[in-house]
């Protein structure tokens, strides 16, 4: 057992004044509960198998199943502290059109009941903000959350849901040769060293932003958006998930790559876990299936990139692709309460000595 594995706290909640660090915080509670908790409970509630994380599979790089399960709750949310700097207009559609207003709620989701709708509702510190974000995951592209400034210009205030069915416009070229050029991979041309290195280096952009190497779909817009709001250096959250795996990924302006996953604790994993929480209420304390003793817990694992996937300055003698650009940085099970929830460091994809 680690030393790390003796040190259970409560998750760190930051400074509870800041709005946008509240947000986030919401809209990760929310996504924890729809589309992971929720979306296991659609599963047994129609006698099929959850498609549960495996260890070996646990950091991203590789090949992930084609076929998509229909019964996960799928997200694409973006969050900035602000308003979109007016350079990144042309890559995310943010119209008059999409905003989330009562007369483009009918015209967008007409097969979605929103008589109880109000503009309140998009504030995320209102309770009902969550019954309105679960309806608009539904829909195509992604929704956007931001903190815009008041009328007359005072302090902003809390951060509200603004935008729906917002597309993320970029060529893939471009984002690829963008994050070649800054790690020194490709000195000028994206074509410069073959179409093969060039499918190689796509490969491996999806798997610098958390993804397996054939991502598409939201992945491949929240890949875009975390790279386009990273060039602004402003405070962003970009929330992704998806139907091939049942990952909550959350890209943000931190180094780090954060993941959510309801995993199935095995013998002697769950033997050892018991143990490390027994003053805490053990394994029936943390458990994040309701009403019994389940070994299906909450798994949250952050990774930051090797070497491989660092800038040195220049161009890399040594241009191989075969390295691995992600590498865990912690791992750890959370009770499944959002308001109360412990963190408990424990090892599972990569036990240490």
């Amino acid at each position: 057992m680690s030393q790390a594995e003796n040190n259970i706290v409560p998750l760190d909640r930051g400074e509870r004044s800041d709005p946008y660090l509240d947000a986030r915080e919401a809209v990760v509670d929310f996504l924890i509960r729809h589309s992971l908790i929720e979306s296991h409970a659609s599963f047994q509630a129609h006698g099929r198998p959850y498609p549960f994380v495996l260890k070996n599979s646990v950091v991203p790089g590789g090949a992930v199943p084609a076929a998509e399960h229909t019964l996960l709750h799928t997200a694409l949310i973006f969050l900035i502290d602000g308003e979109l700097p007016r350079i990144l207009n042309k890559h995310f559609r943010l119209r008059q059109s999409n905003r989330v207003t009562w007369g483009n709620l009918q015209r967008l989701a007409p097969h979605i009941d929103f008589t109880d709708y109000k503009a309140a509702h998009c504030r995320l510190d209102a309770p009902e903000v969550e019954h309105l974000l679960a309806k608009l995951c539904t829909l195509d592209y992604a929704l956007m959350i931001t903190r815009p400034p008041t009328p007359r210009g005072e302090p902003q205030g809390p951060c509200a849901l603004t935008h729906m069915h917002v597309k993320v416009e970029r060529m893939t070229d471009s984002a690829i040769k963008e994050l070649g050029k800054s790690l020194g991979y490709i000195e000028r041309r994206l074509f410069e060293r073959g179409e093969d290195y060039v499918d190689a280096l796509e490969a491996k952009f999806f798997e610098y932003h958390g993804f397996s190497y054939n991502a598409s779909g939201r992945k491949g817009a929240a890949a875009m958006a975390a790279q386009l709001l990273a060039s602004t250096r402003m405070r962003f959250s970009v929330f992704v998930v998806s139907q091939e795996d049942g990952r909550l990924t959350v890209l943000d302006d931190s180094p780090l790559v954060t993941q959510y996953m309801l995993i199935r604790l095995e013998l002697p994993d769950l033997e050892r876990f018991d143990r490390l929480t027994a003053s805490h209420g053990g394994l029936k304390a943390f458990s994040a299936i309701a009403g019994g003793r389940s070994s299906t817990v909450l798994y949250r694992v952050r990774f930051r990139r090797s070497a491989a996937a660092q800038a040195d300055g220049g161009a890399r003698g040594d241009r191989s692709l075969a390295a691995t650009w992600l590498e865990i940085a912690d791992e750890a099970i959370l009770s499944p309460s959002g308001t109360s929830r412990l963190v408990v460091p424990f090892d599972w994809a990569q036990v240490r000595a």
